[in-house]
Order: C-alpha cells, then structure tokens, then sequence
C-alpha cells in the first residue's frame, strides 16, 4: 500500500506540480519553467483555477495532480469543471489518479456543485484514463470541438 497525502497547491507552490504537468502539457508555455507556473495560476486565481496533488511518504514533489475549477454552465448550474489531470509515469497503477477524482469528486460537494465535468483527450494512449473515468461513475457526454486561432 502507498502512504500519501492529498491537499491543495497555491501558486507559492507550483513548483511541485511541474513535473506532473510537464508529462500531460510538454508543450504548454505554462510548464517552461516553476516562474511560468507561477505566473499562469496567478493569472487563473481570480477565475478559480486551483491545483490539486498527490504527494507519496517522502517526496517533494507530486506523484499526481489536478488542475480544476468551479464555473457555472447552462445546462448543469454549478459545475466543478476539470482542465487536468496527470500521474506522473513513475507513480502510475498505485492508484494515485482514483484518489484525486474522489477528492475532486468530494470538493465538489463541498463547494456545493451539481455536476463534476472532465473532458480527455482521445486515442490509444488514453485508454487507461478512460477506463478510470467510467469505472469513476464519469460518462461520456459529449464531444469537444477545439480550433487553434494562431
């Protein structure tokens, strides 16, 4: 059984999530550095992004993480909404990423939302999230257009 604790990142803190995040985002300007992380959960602050992590017994850094807001939607009202979700490679099967869905899955109740939404990626590769997810009680309930603009 792997020891390990669940808790909010606040900004001061990004550090700890980079590693993480760097696997799910390698290309995001975001993930370049701890300064950028930094800079990007300051900006997202005042719109609810907050991050959260797994941390196993000894380690400075977070086995996983997620990056999650609270947004309001037409059709499902208050909304904890997920923008990421990552175990990085070395810590995947300990079971860290189902710990974070129903820590997620509790701060939404506690923050008083009727819905949990998270949208993932597709292909081979993400198979094994996907299985997570439904096994999770999360459905597939539509698809995600997306246009780059530059």
């Amino acid at each position: 059984m792997t020891v390990r604790t669940l808790r909010s990142i606040p900004p001061q803190e990004a550090a700890v999530a980079l590693s993480a995040l760097r696997e799910l985002r390698p290309q995001a300007r975001h993930t370049a550095s701890p300064d950028a992380l930094h800079a990007f959960l300051t900006l997202t602050r005042p719109e609810g992004y907050r991050l959260a992590g797994v941390f196993e017994a000894g380690q400075a850094e977070a086995a996983a993480v997620a990056g999650y807001r609270v947004m309001h939607l037409l059709h499902a009202g208050r909304t904890l909404y997920v923008d990421d979700l990552v175990t990085r490679s070395q810590a995947r099967g300990r079971g860290h990423a189902g710990a974070l869905l129903a820590w997620l899955d509790a701060e939404a109740r506690r923050l008083d939302c009727a819905e949990l939404h998270l949208d993932s990626g597709v292909g081979p590769q993400r198979f094994a999230a996907h299985r997570l997810y439904l096994n999770a009680g999360l459905n597939i309930t539509a698809h995600h257009f997306a246009r780059a603009l530059a």
